[in-house]
């Protein structure tokens, strides 16, 4: 299967400049073996919230149903961001109640992009390039742009200051045991969010 590959940017965090990427609408063995052998030996070590997820197994799993797709950000040879998402859940914000949105259920930037692992990470805007991807591909189903999360307590800053989504509190119902905080996107926060778009929503 060809899978589509876009040309997106990321800040090089040496130089400050931008620096040339692929978003891949798929994410492929390559992609899975950079992160069993370089991304998950250095997670676990710095007892990420993220540590424990396997993403062979999330993408044999996902692979059998239409309504999910990964994606893959590939920079220097190297896999820089995953992503899976589900385009068939629905809203739970008021002003959008039960309309379809897509859902991101796993979001992870190389650990070595991650100011919490490292004093000098490599690239920024890994986040805000995959939040555009779940956008377009909202708009590409006719979403309007709605795009939907439950984040780890390490990203709730990001996702509430960066990306201005709309923070509806701890959800019990994803986890009695871990009630993550759920996010939502509407239209209008998303067309903000394209306007400044990219490495920027990193600073």
């Amino acid at each position: 299967m060809n899978h589509e590959a876009s040309e997106v940017f990321l800040r090089d965090c040496e130089t400050g400049k931008l620096v040339e990427a692929k978003l891949i609408d798929a994410i492929l063995p390559k992609h899975l073996r950079d992160h069993s052998v370089f991304w998950k030996p250095l997670s676990k070590a710095n007892a990420e919230q993220h540590g424990h997820w396997d993403w062979a197994k999330k993408c044999s799993h996902y692979s059998k149903e239409l309504s999910y797709q990964g994606f893959a950000i590939e920079c220097n040879d190297a896999t820089q961001g995953l992503m899976i998402v589900n385009t068939t859940k629905r809203c739970f914000l008021p002003s959008q109640a039960n309309k379809h949105l897509v859902y991101i259920g796993y979001l992870e930037s190389a650990p070595w992009n991650r100011k919490k692992l490292t004093p000098q990470p490599r690239f920024k805007g890994i986040g805000a390039v995959m939040i555009a991807a779940a956008i377009q591909l909202s708009l590409d189903e006719g979403n309007c742009g709605r795009i939907g999360l439950h984040s780890l307590p390490q990203s709730e800053t990001y996702y509430k200051e960066k990306c201005q989504m709309t923070d509806l509190g701890p959800d019990d119902s994803y986890s009695p045991k871990l009630p993550l905080r759920y996010f939502e996107m509407t239209e209008s926060q998303a067309t903000e969010f394209l306007k400044i778009g990219g490495p920027q929503h990193e600073t």
